[in-house]
């Protein structure tokens, strides 16, 4: 079959496929997607991903708020009522009227720690989002292939069932000639029936699918449906790729092993504000006070200083020590599954990549051929219906199986891509 022939087949598969699974909901449109269209889709329109946006611009907006400085205080008072001269609110060069304006001053560098802080929390949230971006797409890929497969296996028993079906038909119009016996076609229709029951269960499987693919791509009135051609299955070969350069990769891109070690940057900027903070800040003032003080019009500045004779912060900055030593040993532990996930994902897509290799297209294609030959021996009859079944019921075994290699393998390079933190494996 040319391509262009089995790209319009399986087309017509997926868009029979959808049809009868999404039932009341198969008014809405049916697109196929492309691996590449089905990403582009999620980054723009996924709602978990806007809403973690919102987060990385909340911290950016602490950024702002962390270089403000404080305000300058203003104090006015006014004598209410004057007993002596019976008068309210007396503001004349008799009556009292006092003003004053203070502005803290932080010092031991207080404002630019905490600012250094806010810069780590919004590096932190940044990070956060890209990890969320790595898992929903690792996500997103799974599905995608598992649709993928799942629909090729579907219309594997499509064809299967619509081939077994008429010749059934035919040997009960046989049966009712006595020319075949009742247990013959009894056991066809039990086939038949085991048939339907096993496209029930990857029909299950296809709907809970189907429905976390479209959440994650936020479709309302649209059902998207993969599409792969040929040459997206060609995987760059693993055996040119040195495990040792995955892991450094993955020490390099993965966004949770980049949060722990942000992690170890807040906490020692925390520890540094906290060290500032038992220096105290100091208060300058100036005032004047028109008739409250031992002279007339009384011009004051003032200083105001905690003594730190008691709290000099000795409990906070315990506190961020411990904390800075716990991140410490976190990053340690995230290196050691960063390690382990490239190490394990990398041995696993290999073996499916090995396995997938020791079988070529010719392979399906002499499979379908044969049983095609089977049908009609069969219907001559050639051979025995116990023949005939044993090795349909095999050419079906062998053909889920290698859907299910090929989606394993598939499935297996993304894991990889997920355990690297970038897309390195696909062409």
């Amino acid at each position: 079959m040319s391509s262009v022939k089995r790209f319009f087949f399986s087309f017509s598969i997926l868009l029979f496929t959808s049809s009868y699974i999404l039932g009341q909901e198969s008014f809405k449109e049916v697109k196929t997607i492309s691996i590449a269209e089905a990403d582009a889709i999620f980054l723009s329109k996924n709602l978990l991903l806007l809403a973690e946006r919102y987060n990385v611009d909340a911290a950016k907006a602490q950024i702002i708020q962390a270089k403000l400085f404080n305000n300058i205080t203003l104090n006015v008072s006014q004598n209410v009522y004057d007993p002596d001269r019976k008068l309210w609110f007396d503001a004349s060069a008799k009556g009292e009227t006092a003003s004053s304006i203070q502005k803290l001053f932080l010092l031991a560098g207080k404002r630019n720690k905490l600012i250094k802080i806010a810069e780590l929390s919004y590096n932190k949230e940044e990070q956060t989002y890209f990890d969320l971006i790595r898992t929903l797409k690792y996500s997103l890929r799974s599905d995608f292939y598992n649709i993928y497969f799942l629909n090729q296996t579907l219309s594997l028993y499509d064809k299967e069932i619509s081939s077994l079906s008429k010749l059934i038909a035919v040997f009960e119009k046989q049966l009712e000639k006595g020319y075949v016996s009742k247990k013959e076609v009894l056991r066809l229709k039990s086939f038949l029936f085991s048939l339907e029951s096993e496209k029930q269960g990857y029909s299950t499987q296809l709907i809970s699918n189907l429905s976390d693919f479209n959440v994650l791509l936020h479709t309302s009135n649209i059902n998207y449906l993969p599409r792969i051609e040929a040459n997206n299955m060609n995987f760059i070969a693993l055996d040119s790729i040195k495990l040792l350069s995955l892991i450094d990769t993955a020490a390099a891109h993965r966004y949770d092993l980049m949060m722990a070690q942000t992690d170890i940057n807040i906490n020692k900027a925390n520890l540094s504000y906290q060290q500032a903070l038992a220096t105290p800040d100091i208060t300058l003032g100036a005032g004047w006070d028109r008739n409250g003080s031992f002279v007339h019009n009384f011009n004051f500045l003032s200083m105001q200083i905690d003594l730190p004779f008691f709290n000099r912060n000795q409990g906070n900055i315990k506190s961020a020590r411990f904390n800075l030593e716990n991140s410490k040993v976190k990053l340690m532990s995230t290196m050691d599954v960063v390690q382990s996930d490239v190490n394990q994902a990398y041995s696993n897509a290999l073996s499916a990549d090995r396995l997938y290799h020791k079988f070529d297209e010719p392979f399906v294609n002499d499979l379908d051929a044969l049983v095609e030959e089977m049908v009609k021996n069969y219907e001559k009859k050639n051979i025995g219906i116990v023949e005939f079944l044993d090795y349909y019921d095999a050419y079906k075994n062998n053909i889920v199986q290698i859907n299910n290699l090929r989606n394993n393998r598939a499935n297996a390079y993304e894991n990889l891509n997920f355990a690297i933190g970038r897309d390195i494996v696909n062409k």
